[in-house]
């Protein structure tokens, strides 16, 4: 792989280190494991299949489907899990932001509110819904995953997502609070 490589092929060879699984199954598995914190689109998984298999970092056999399909199925190699853990040595990233909401908060203007009060209303939402779901992965994990050696760092991640969701549903709250404010401030102007 490059000298700084994508993560996308990791995250692959990640998902394949649980368990030998489908490209189908690669793009499923994190809605219920890693999709809090990190997605791949279909786009992204084959392509990263093909150069992990050209690399000899996964093999591929066939397989069969629930419902009897043949399918392909990958699994990761020695080669596979000595990258995987070179990889991980590596420090992350630093993190890119790109957040549509903050932008067009600040770009907005006092006499001239858009839709701000519902965006932060409907994020408040998905955030108390997130911040349930990631609950209910906890319990599960602890229930289902106690004894798995990788339960502490499954559970660090866990525990970022709901410190993340908690800080932002106070930060829906306070900014909720001055937009109405504001709304109210710029009202009173206009009335006068």
């Amino acid at each position: 792989m490059n000298s700084r490589p994508r993560s996308t092929p990791y995250a692959v060879l990640g998902m394949l280190s649980l368990a030998p699984m489908s490209g189908y199954d690669i793009r499923k598995e994190p809605e219920t494991s890693i999709g809090y914190f990190w997605s791949e689109s279909y786009g992204q998984i084959y392509p990263a299949l093909k150069e992990l298999k050209s690399r000899g970092l996964i093999r591929r056999r066939a397989g069969r489907s629930e419902g009897g399909r043949d399918r392909h199925v990958y699994e990761i190699t020695d080669k596979g899990r000595e990258a995987l853990a070179l990889w991980r040595e590596e420090p992350p990233r630093p993190v890119t932001v790109r957040n549509e909401l903050l932008l067009k908060l600040f770009f907005g203007r006092r006499d001239a509110l858009a839709g701000e009060i519902e965006w932060i209303e409907r994020l408040h939402a998905g955030q108390i819904a997130a911040l349930r779901e990631l609950r209910r992965i906890r319990q599960a994990l602890m229930k289902e995953q106690r004894d798995h050696p990788s339960l502490p760092f499954w559970l660090m991640t866990v525990s970022y997502g709901e410190h993340h969701s908690r800080s932002l549903i106070r930060w829906c709250r306070e900014t909720r609070k001055a937009l109405l404010a504001l709304k109210e401030a710029t009202r009173k102007e206009h009335a006068s």
